[in-house]
């Protein structure tokens, strides 16, 4: 488990890394019409992060975790750097974050359901769902974040 500051100190450095680089992010929530208030979503999406620690539920991370999900944002977040991919930049910040979260199965989808908050998902879901983009991010992310609490609340009632 992590109890070293030094690694927590470096997976807050790699997190706030890779929000700095997906800062465009604030831009294109407040100007595309399509991703209007994804900045919702994502407030709705941390909530795993947030909402065992102002419990005062401890969730502690296995250190294997975030030997394993810390580089992998980083290399995404420099990838999508390097290469102007703004879809793998904000994937690095989705695993950055999700790394704060210990590892279950419904861990996999409330990852998955990160690309609710990404302008990728106005610009298909314009094409797809148009009139109902709000209605459908909430959706998906809502089933996403209501499941992974109740498995982070229900492991720590066993304890």
């Amino acid at each position: 488990m992590i109890r070293d500051t030094t690694a927590i100190s470096s997976r807050v450095a790699i997190t706030l890394y890779c929000a700095i680089q997906s800062r465009e992010l604030l831009d294109v929530w407040f100007r595309s019409g399509y991703d209007r208030f994804a900045w919702l979503i994502l407030l709705l999406w941390i909530l795993p992060i947030v909402i065992p620690r102002l419990l005062g539920q401890t969730h502690t991370v296995p250190e294997k975790q975030s030997l394993i999900m810390m580089p992998v944002a980083l290399l995404l977040t420099l990838i999508g750097q390097v290469g102007s991919l703004h879809i793998v930049q904000h994937t690095g910040l989705a695993i950055a974050l999700a790394s704060w979260v210990p590892f279950s199965l419904y861990q996999g989808l409330w990852i998955a359901s990160s690309i609710t908050w990404m302008p990728s998902f106005g610009w298909i879901g314009s094409k797809v769902f148009y009139g109902n983009m709000f209605t459908i991010r909430l959706l998906l992310v809502g089933t996403a974040v209501g499941l992974l609490i109740a498995v982070l609340t229900r492991k720590h009632k066993k304890r």
